[in-house]
C-alpha cells in the first residue's frame, strides 16, 4: 500500500523546524507541505529542510488539503498537523490500522483515556457536543468528530471530495459525516493533544462554531450520499 502524508501549514515555523524532523520518512511514500501563504518562513525552512512544498489553491483547511489530494496519487492519504497538538506516534498507528480495511481512521483526542493539555473548558464542550450531534444525526459512534489527524483511503476521498471542495474549517467534520452518511468502514484510536508549538491559533470559535453548526443543518436536510 502507498502512504502520502500532506502537511497543512500557516505560519507554523516553529513546527516545522522542532517537529517535522522527527518523522520517520519511511513510514510514508511522500512527504508534502501545503502551504496556505506562510509569511514567517515556514515554506523557507521546510525547503531547507528538504520537504516537498507546494501552495494551496484557495482559503481554508479544505483548500489545503484538496490541494494535496490533487497533487498525490497514493492509495491512502494522512492528513497531519506539525503545530504540537498532534502526536508524531500517531502517524505509523494510524497506517497500521487501516491496513486492517477501514475506509477512514482518526485520533480522538476526547477518547476515555485521551490526554488533553490544549483545549479549554469551551473547545472540549463545542467538540463534545458536535460529535454527539453528528452520531445523532447520521448515526455514528464519534468521540471526536472534529480532529484532522486521520488517515482516508483515496476512494473514500473520491465519494466525498466534492464537498471536501467547498469546506474550509469545517472541511474535517464533513469528512466524518460524509463518511457516515456513505456507510464507510470507519474507526478511531485513543490518542492526546498536546500544547500548540508557537505560532496562532487558528480556530476561531463563534464563527466556527456557527460553520460546523450550519454544516450539520445542511448536510441533515439535503441528505445527499
Amino acid at each position: 500500500m502507498s502512504v502520502d502524508l500532506i502537511i497543512p501549514t500557516l505560519n507554523e515555523i516553529d513546527g516545522i523546524k522542532n517537529i517535522m524532523p522527527k518523522i520517520n520518512q519511511d513510514w510514508v511514500d511522500r512527504i508534502l507541505v501545503v502551504d496556505g501563504g506562510s509569511t514567517d518562513g515556514t515554506v523557507e525552512e521546510a525547503k531547507r529542510l528538504g520537504y516537498e512544498v507546494i501552495l494551496q489553491k484557495g482559503k481554508g483547511h479544505g483548500a489545503a488539503f484538496l490541494t494535496g489530494i490533487n497533487a498525490t496519487d497514493s492509495e491512502y492519504i494522512l492528513l497531519w498537523s506539525p503545530d504540537g497538538n498532534h502526536e508524531i506516534e500517531e502517524i505509523p498507528k494510524l497506517i497500521e490500522k487501516i491496513k486492517e480495511g477501514y475506509d477512514q481512521v482518526l485520533i480522538s483526542r476526547f477518547a476515555k483515556n485521551s490526554i488533553n493539555e490544549d483545549a479549554g473548558y469551551l473547545d472540549t464542550f463545542g467538540n463534545k457536543m458536535f460529535s454527539f450531534i453528528t452520531n445523532c444525526f447520521f448515526g455514528g459512534h464519534w468521540t471526536d468528530s472534529l480532529n484532522e489527524s486521520r488517515i482516508i483511503s483515496r476512494k473514500a476521498l473520491m465519494e466525498i471530495k466534492e464537498d471536501i471542495e467547498k469546506s474550509k474549517m469545517s472541511s474535517t467534520q464533513q469528512m466524518s459525516i460524509r463518511g457516515l452518511k456513505r456507510k464507510q468502514k470507519i474507526c478511531e484510536i485513543s490518542g492526546n493533544e498536546r500544547p500548540r508549538i508557537g505560532g496562532e491559533r487558528k480556530m476561531k470559535p463563534i464563527p466556527v462554531g456557527a460553520a460546523l453548526s450550519g454544516q450539520i443543518i445542511n448536510e441533515f436536510v439535503f441528505w445527499k450520499k
